[in-house]
């Protein structure tokens, strides 16, 4: 049935088709459209179209689009002279998308967007309440709101700088949605309509070039230090984080490991300036399988992110005990002394990746300064990542480790000082104690021949010759010939300590007890505290965020913080007693400095 003129109309009594003829010009009505981001700014100079909505029914009625407009100073633009159908709205995509670019998030986001997620021991935060600012005051003004993607405006896929996906981005265009226009229902005409445009942007995390200790580094790159544990081949959660959570702006990216949801701090960037696929490598899964050292690299416009796995297997047990020292290699610095079983799974990944690590010194380089390098890792990891901070230094890397153990020997670590790396301890963990703070590198191995250099978990455990008699002063090596010390493993980088300090009060007190009778009984009081001290905090700030702190350390004894926290050694931890239980990344490490940045 065709319709022409309005809703005043005349049939016929017997009648040849489905026609219906009016007796006068059909009624038309208008349309104002307003474009703005989240922070209610006017999109403008956008060339806007609108195509009529094919009617329900089955009705053939398909009038000619009317004339596009183009936004004006406040982001409006107006149609005259619509039939009584619902409209499709779209504009010039690529103009869109590269305005969208340069508009930031507004602060707040919307929490009913966010994915639903599938953990039953983590229930959602839903408000349906909720209303951007943008929506409160076009509601307010009687206007119609939409929230919408530019996907659902773009009358086609615009270029996106080093996108080769087939897909388009999956947030920014949504399956289903994506390219059909935002919909105007006929019943809608006659009003204005608000179109909210989220920005086309991505996340990238705030990592800071700077020598001070940054808290917010020390959160994202520990998050980065526990998301390389992910087994990547079977679920690839790296490469999922990286492009699905970092371009989902829904809510910030995050990283579940149960029962902690560890959200990044992180902002908005240009999408062009988002993270490309992250690469990553594994010596175990690729074809002559070897060894079991795995990392992996990823880029943005800013900075370089290179993630090194600590222990996760039996192979990097055997890694983790290989004591026996070995010479520097040049690019390590030629001088001291280097954990052998650490420099063995370094060089075994730059023998099987070395193109792929390549491409991290041809980026650098090829950015004239402009990105910088971060580094992290935790236990394991974290030796890994010091060697190749190392091998790196040219590029003056940012290095954070968690949990790791000794790697060098003073005279290599000192010569390594100028590497910007603060070094997380917890408490008493017992991996930060190992390899033992002696001289290894000594006669020792050298009366033992080829034994030297293997010998590691079985020298430990071994008491004639083992790390008992040569910590506190037995005479095996005495007995062997041994008669001096030369090189002991020392810890690099700046100490960064999760300390348990405990306080003790002697109380007396009058108790009279109907058997015994009267007297004074002593009782005592325990009161103990988490503190998080970092004791390189300069002057400037500590006068800007680190007030308490510097009242802390004030209260000192003059020479006690040099005492507690020697340069090169161990930090004196609570208790008599390493606890393995303090080593872990996700359950230890992360959750404590998750709440620091909460309570900011």
């Amino acid at each position: 049935m065709a319709i022409t003129g309005d809703n005043t109309c005349i049939t016929s009594i017997n009648p040849q088709g489905k026609v219906v003829y009016s007796s006068k010009e059909q009624r038309k009505y208008w349309l104002e459209l307003q474009l703005v981001d989240e922070s209610n700014n006017p999109v403008t100079g956008m060339n806007v179209t609108l195509t009529y909505l094919p009617p329900n029914g089955g009705l053939r009625f398909c009038p000619p689009p009317p004339p596009g407009g183009v936004t004006d100073s406040e982001g409006v633009v107006r149609f005259d002279d619509l039939y009584w159908v619902g409209v499709s709205v779209k504009t010039e995509a690529q103009s869109l998308a590269d305005e969208m670019e340069t508009r930031p998030l507004s602060i707040s986001r919307n929490p009913n967007s966010q994915p639903v997620s599938q953990n039953t021991f983590r229930r959602e935060t839903r408000d349906k309440n909720w209303r951007s600012e943008v929506q409160e005051k076009a509601e307010t003004a009687g206007h119609t709101h939409h929230y919408v993607t530019i996907g659902e405006l773009c009358d086609r896929l615009p270029e996106i700088e080093g996108w080769i996906e087939p897909e388009p981005p999956k947030f920014h265009f949504p399956p289903g949605k994506a390219l059909k226009g935002t919909e105007v229902t006929r019943d809608a005409l006659e009003q204005r309509h608000v179109i909210e445009i989220c920005p086309f942007r991505a996340w990238v995390l705030p990592l800071h070039d700077t020598q001070d200790y940054d808290l917010a580094n020390a959160l994202n790159l520990g998050i980065m230090a526990d998301l390389v544990y992910a087994a990547e081949v079977k679920n690839p959660t790296i490469d999922y984080f990286f492009r699905q959570k970092c371009q989902d702006l829904s809510c910030l990216p995050q990283l579940a490991e149960y029962p902690n949801y560890f959200h990044t701090l992180a902002v908005d960037v240009p999408f062009r300036e988002r993270y490309q696929p992250p690469v990553y490598m594994n010596t175990g899964e690729v074809d002559a399988r070897e060894g079991d050292t795995r990392l992996f690299t990823v880029e943005c416009a800013s900075h370089v992110l290179v993630a090194w796995c600590g222990t996760d297997s039996l192979l990097n047990v055997q890694t983790d005990v290989s004591f026996g020292p070995k010479r520097c290699p040049a690019e390590l610095g030629g001088m001291g002394n280097v954990h052998g079983g650490f420099l063995e799974a370094y060089q075994l990944a730059k023998r099987k990746f070395g193109d792929k690590l390549d491409a991290v010194n041809k980026s650098l380089e090829e950015s004239g300064g402009a990105k910088k390098l971060f580094v992290c890792g935790h236990s394991l990891g974290g030796a890994l990542a010091l060697l190749y901070a190392a091998e790196m230094k040219a590029f003056n890397p940012v290095l954070y480790t968690y949990g790791m153990p000794r790697t060098f020997s003073s005279l290599a670590a000192y010569l390594l000082r100028d590497i910007i790396h603060y070094r997380h301890a917890n408490d008493n963990d017992t991996v930060t104690q190992i390899p033992p703070e002696v001289d290894l590198d000594s006669e020792l191995y050298e009366k033992l021949g080829w034994l030297g250099d293997k010998l590691g978990f079985d020298w430990v455990t071994t008491s004639a010759i083992g790390l008992l008699p040569r910590t506190f002063g037995g005479n095996a090596g005495v007995d062997m010939g041994i008669t001096q010390e030369r090189d002991p493993y020392w810890h690099h980088g700046k100490t960064v300590l999760f300390l348990r300090a405990e306080q003790s009060v002697m109380k007396f007190g009058e108790r009279n007890t109907l058997w015994i009778g009267g007297g004074t009984v002593s009782y005592t009081e325990k009161a103990a505290i988490k503190l998080f001290v970092v004791p390189s905090l300069n002057e400037e700030c500590l006068k800007s965020t680190g007030e308490r702190q510097a009242d802390f350390i004030q209260c000192l004894a003059p020479g006690e913080l040099e005492k507690r926290f020697p340069k090169g050694e161990n930090t004196a931890s609570s208790g008599w007693f390493s606890k393995p239980s303090n080593h872990s990344m996700a359950h230890r490490y992360l959750p404590y400095i998750h709440n620091q940045v909460l309570e900011l």
